[in-house]
């Protein structure tokens, strides 16, 4: 039985010590799409801000934290068999998220996928000491290779979306055009402060999208948007991401809108929430330099020492 013991030990001495990835030279900001409420785009909203910043020329990862594996499904042309998933991560088996990203067909992004057994993963993360925080250490070295990484959260609150929260320095709520949808954001928004005051994490919100906007519905699109403003002030952001059928066959053929339709409306707005985000992201307009040179950033990240 001693000697037993001392093969475990020795077994977890040897994961501990194990050979990390080089450091690269950028240093991405990280940005988590969140939202309580399914069906409001968010899986959508996540894979075309980063698809739409990778083709400006930044080095991008999209992380996919939900258990539905919905950013593989909509990128199944891009998603090469026999891959890593986080579940290995965040149980430990990898210490870095970047040993299990792959580069995608689509260049400058990469992707880490999601898997079904996320869900039985985080029933597991309950026992770890600092679960919530496991995502951000294993974002270290990961985020020395890319400018921006983009977070695909479940459609919930639970400890994986908190990862998710506590990892990123800017959240972007996706939020449909109903009432609703009002009293999810606030739970997200109140999770942010939670997050601050207890975890001293220094999140901050980028704006909340409004999106599957019918144009016809003016008038209700209206009175909705000023609930929004009269709650959440300026966080409500001037893109408007309409319904759009060319999104909807772009999903069924695993390709990104911009490929599938470039001039489609859900193209053009989506273009224009990636201009939009600029600023809170803190990134240039300007390409990386080609190799290791960080690109250039506008701000710090609001992250916690």
């Amino acid at each position: 039985m001693a000697l037993d013991i001392r093969q475990r030990l020795a077994g977890k001495f040897r994961d501990l010590v194990t050979e990390l990835p080089d450091r690269g030279g950028h240093q991405a900001a990280t940005l988590a799409v969140a939202a309580s409420k399914g069906g409001v785009g968010k899986t959508t909203t996540a894979i075309n801000v980063a698809l739409g910043f990778a083709r400006k020329g930044l080095r991008v990862l999209i992380i996919d934290l939900d258990p539905q594996a919905h950013v593989g499904a909509s990128l199944r042309a891009y998603t090469p068999a026999g891959m890593g998933f986080l579940s290995d991560v965040l149980m430990g088996r990898y210490r870095e998220v970047l040993e299990v990203s792959y580069h995608s067909p689509c260049e400058n992004l990469d992707i880490t996928g999601s898997d079904k057994t996320l869900a039985e993963t985080e029933m597991l993360l309950s026992t770890k000491i600092g679960k919530e925080l496991l995502l951000d250490g294993a974002l270290t070295i990961t985020r020395t290779h890319y400018d921006l990484i983009v977070l695909d959260c479940p459609p919930n609150l639970g400890t994986l979306t908190l990862n998710a929260l506590c990892a990123a320095d800017q959240l972007l709520i996706p939020c449909d055009m109903s009432i609703l949808a009002l009293e999810g954001v606030g739970d997200m928004l109140l999770a942010v402060e939670t997050l601050r005051t207890r975890l001293s994490r220094h999140i901050q919100v980028a704006g909340i999208v409004a999106t599957r906007v019918d144009a016809r519905a003016t008038r209700m699109n209206a009175e909705i948007e000023a609930s929004f403003v009269d709650l959440f002030g300026d966080k409500l952001m001037a893109t408007r991401i309409p319904q759009s059928s060319a999104i909807n066959r772009a999903h069924l053929a695993g390709t990104p809108i911009y490929d599938f339709d470039r001039r489609s409306a859900g193209a053009v707005a989506y273009t224009k929430l990636v201009e939009e985000l600029l600023g809170p992201l803190g990134l240039s307009t300007l390409p990386p330099s080609v190799g290791s040179s960080p690109i250039t950033r506008t701000g710090s990240p609001n992250r916690a020492n």
